[in-house]
């Protein structure tokens, strides 16, 4: 009965959602599951390969485009059943928002004395976190690229 409670409140929020803002969302949930299709099918070298003639716009994206990309990828992340990896979300982050060379994808690892080995990935641009901020665990970046 709660999941029936809480999926009328997702469809009622989802119902006031501007037509812009729903088509990104239905486009970023396909994103999210192709990248996991990809990481399931795929080696993880395949994703991080430099690539070649790629045209970068050379305006930075607004900070409400950012927002809005964040907000849209936590926002279908948190309400599909199994959700989304953090390096999931961090792959398509940076695929749609693919045209600014400023976002960089980080991979780093965590092992101390009281929890085992985990890992994790974020997103940064211009030096700041923008995706995955971790609060509560210190990852050591042993992998980062734009």
């Amino acid at each position: 009965m709660k999941n029936l409670s809480k999926l009328a409140h997702n469809t009622a929020k989802f119902a006031v959602v501007s037509r812009n803002k729903k088509w990104l969302l239905v486009k970023v949930f396909f994103v999210l599951t192709i990248y996991k299709f990809l990481l399931f099918v795929f080696p993880f070298n395949q994703f991080f390969k430099e690539a070649k003639n790629l045209s970068y716009t050379k305006k930075s994206p607004s900070v409400n485009t950012l927002n809005t990309i964040v907000w849209a990828i936590n926002s279908v992340s948190n309400n599909v059943p199994l959700g989304f990896t953090c390096l999931v979300q961090a792959l398509s982050a940076k695929w749609l928002l693919k045209n600014h060379p400023d976002v960089r994808v980080c991979i780093g690892v965590n092992k101390s004395t009281t929890q085992d080995f985990s890992a994790h990935a974020w997103v940064i641009y211009k030096n700041r976190i923008i995706l995955g901020e971790q609060t509560t665990q210190r990852f050591e970046p042993i992998l980062e690229w734009n």
